[in-house]
This record gives structure tokens, sequence and C-alpha cells, in this order.
């Protein structure tokens, strides 16, 4: 990186394609962790219901499915802050 914002336009441009590229994914992990959210909480009213167990299970393949074919999506910090933020130390 440069110590000017316009000398990284560039490398900017690369992440915008990124996140225009893979923001159906993203927003693909949104939906399968509120569902899964949702599910669990169904399970918790009522635990013996084997329908929400699978439900539960299905939705938690999919969710590891989906995080190994894009690790970055569980990553503990946002992509941009680990890109732009301050260095640690």
């Amino acid at each position: 990186m440069a110590m000017f914002f316009f000398d990284d336009y560039g490398e900017i441009e690369e992440y915008q394609l990124f996140r225009r590229k893979d923001q159906p994914l993203e927003l693909k992990h949104l939906a399968l962790r509120q569902a899964l959210r949702q599910a669990e909480a169904a399970l918790r009213e009522n635990p013996m219901d084997s329908e929400a167990l699978a439900k539960v299970q299905k939705l938690k393949e999919d969710q590891a499915d989906l995080e190994a074919q894009a690790p970055w999506l569980n990553l503990d910090y946002p992509l941009e802050y680990l890109l732009w933020g301050p260095p640690h130390g």
C-alpha cells in the first residue's frame, strides 16, 4: 500500500470487483445464518421434534459447505479491516 489514497486506486478497483463478484455468497451466508438461528430457536422450544432437528442439521451442512467454498466468510475480522486497517503492533 502506498502513502496516499490515489496511489492505491488500482487495488481498490480490484477489491470492488471482488465484492461485486462475491456479494451473492455473502447474502446466501447471511440467509443461512438467519434460517439456522430460527431453526435452532424452534428446536429449543420443542427438542423432541425430529423435523426441526433435521432442518437444523441440513442448514449446518449447507453453511459448512458454503464456508468451505469461501473461507473468508467466517473470518473474525471484516476483510476490509484486514486489508486497510492499521497494522498490528
